[in-house]
């Protein structure tokens, strides 16, 4: 980046960092298509495009400017065109105040008034085709700048391999947990690392890996019920959310989701006769047990650990037990 003249902020290290990784080949060659030195602003745009999480916020600013400049024109045409009815409005009461005053309105003067009323009102037609002409194409405009809103909140929201929510979407979700159901009737957070796929990405390249978090993100979606929440937190970890679940419960779905995982099988670069498999540990948490969102997480986190230390992919619940190993670094606490 220094060589290239390109600031170092957060954002330029991510968008090189995601056009050098090969993982989105229009990316790279945008990117080498911007020449030796781009500009910020060329950086910025190459950026937006491509919906990458450090400048969702510069796409974001530039869509509620864009909003309050169309609504803004919306209103002063709104304005326009009611002082527009209320001109016309004049014109008729005028027309029947004359019509009221003198019945017997001889036939001429009749004439040019409701020539002249005639003359209004086709003008009065062509202002209001152009109104609605005019509203339309601002309603076309919202509703663009609309789309551009959920397309950067999916990009704030969504993990870009996987499609599943990322660690701010579960944070969010994590948080409310707390403040829309009762512990009392049973949540369970299950946190789930994938066993063996971070050396896949480490030997095989990370294009396979990314194939094997797409296959895998699709279990996934199909494992969990319609209100339940699974999210990717890191390169080989994830979250499940079960709703109206218990310890037990809990347990049998990570134990099926793991079955399902290793029944699975990835080919490999040049090994076509020995794809690869994984495995799943996973720590659990049940809410009922813990003082808010931040112990629930901790709880689950210190669960995945032991679950790892055992030595073989397994999921096991927090405990006291686990609790009293971890005494030094465990203190319950609040969200």
């Amino acid at each position: 980046m220094a060589k290239r003249s390109v600031a170092a902020l957060p954002r330029n290290y991510e968008l090189f960092h995601a056009a050098l990784s090969g993982r989105n080949s229009t990316l790279t060659r945008d990117m080498a298509a911007l020449g030796t030195y781009p500009d910020q602003a060329m950086l910025d745009q190459l950026g937006i495009k491509h919906h990458l999480p450090g400048f969702v916020t510069l796409a974001a600013d530039t869509v509620r400017v864009d909003t309050a400049r169309s609504i803004s024109a919306l209103s002063q045409s709104l304005d326009k065109d009611i002082g527009k009815k209320q001109g016309f409005a004049e014109i008729l009461r005028a027309f029947i105040a004359r019509l009221e005053a003198d019945p017997v309105v001889g036939m001429s003067d009749f004439a040019d008034e409701a020539r002249c009323l005639r003359d209004a009102a086709a003008i009065f037609e062509r202002q209001e085709r152009a109104s609605i002409e005019r509203m339309d194409e601002t309603l076309a405009e919202l509703g663009r700048l609309h789309d551009d809103a959920e397309t950067l909140r999916r990009a704030l929201t969504r993990d870009p391999v996987t499609g599943l929510a990322n660690r701010l979407a579960f944070s969010a979700r994590l948080f409310t947990l707390y403040e829309e159901r009762n512990p009392a009737t049973g949540s369970a957070l299950a946190l789930v690392t994938v066993e063996g796929l971070r050396a896949m990405g480490e030997r095989h390249g990370q294009a396979v890996a990314d194939r094997a978090l797409k296959k895998l993100a699709s279990l996934f979606r199909k494992s969990v019920k319609k209100n339940d929440f699974v999210a990717r937190l890191s390169a080989d970890e994830f979250a499940f959310l079960f709703h109206d679940a218990s310890a037990d419960n809990a347990v049998a779905i990570a134990g099926r989701i793991r079955a399902a995982v290793e029944a699975l099988r990835f080919a490999l670069p040049e090994r076509a006769f020995t794809p690869q498999s994984l495995s799943l540990a996973a720590g659990i948490a049940v809410s009922g047990a813990a003082t808010g969102s931040t112990d629930l997480l901790a709880q689950a986190e210190l669960a995945l650990q032991a679950a790892r230390a055992a030595g073989r992919p397994d999921a096991l619940v927090f405990s006291a037990a686990i609790g009293s190993r971890t005494g030094k670094i465990y203190t319950p606490h609040a969200a």
